[in-house]
């Protein structure tokens, strides 16, 4: 059993889709599953079960250790298997040690944390140093992952303030919200804009540049 998890979401999907692609190379079977609705039986038949096309087979949940029944994680926990793959968004170093896992561990760079910490009106000087160095030490995708994601909660902040941030630890609320009421909420929507023409550019080879140009051109714009 394969863990993959960590909060830096773009490199571990990559690293999730490679393992996939060389099991089907391989000719293997691949059953994905969703961990927020499987049942003990579903567990039990994707890990036990014999593969319909009669071959060996992958088993992929997402988002399995964050939902999973008390049932589960004791059958989970039983388990030497090495045709399964979990990938977490966030999980719990308690259930983690319940498991007998190998663990692969993706982590966003603190640099990137100081970047869109300095994602601020008028301070775009600071803003473009932190977001070379950002791309210098993780990825360009990542980087414009994690820029979309924060001017989404900034957006929801600068509306409803801490209270539509619950989904988030309160350090982090506190801190968006503060961060938020540095735009009015017709420059983040303008902000937001422009990210979906990039990404929707980028994804349909309509870009004159690379993400990384039109990404220095945006944060320029502040």
């Amino acid at each position: 059993m394969l863990v993959i998890h960590g909060d830096n979401l773009v490199d571990s999907r990559k690293f999730l889709y490679a393992q996939i692609n060389q099991a089907r190379a391989k000719g293997k079977e691949i059953i994905r599953l969703d961990g927020k609705k499987i049942s003990l039986e579903q567990l039990q038949q994707a890990v036990e079960g014999p593969s319909l096309l009669s071959k060996e087979k992958l088993v992929v949940i997402e988002n399995f250790l964050k939902h999973a029944s008390p049932q589960n994680l004791v059958y989970l926990a039983k388990v030497d298997t090495k045709n399964l793959i979990l990938w977490e968004e966030t999980v719990s170093q308690a259930k983690l040690k319940k498991l007998k896992a190998q663990e692969k561990f993706f982590k966003l760079p603190p640099v990137l944390f100081h970047f869109l910490d300095s994602f601020l009106p008028n301070n775009r000087r600071a803003s473009l140093r932190f977001l070379k160095q950002a791309v210098n030490q993780s990825s360009v995708e990542t980087v414009f992952y994690q820029l979309a994601r924060q001017v989404r909660y900034l957006i929801i902040a600068n509306q409803l303030g801490k209270s539509g941030l619950s989904d988030l630890h309160p350090y982090q609320q506190t801190k968006i919200a503060a961060q938020a009421k540095k735009f009015d909420l017709a420059q983040l929507l303008t902000f937001h804009r422009k990210l979906l023409y990039i990404d929707w550019q980028q994804k349909t080879g309509q870009a004159v540049m690379d993400l990384a140009g039109q990404l220095d051109l945006l944060v320029a714009s502040l």
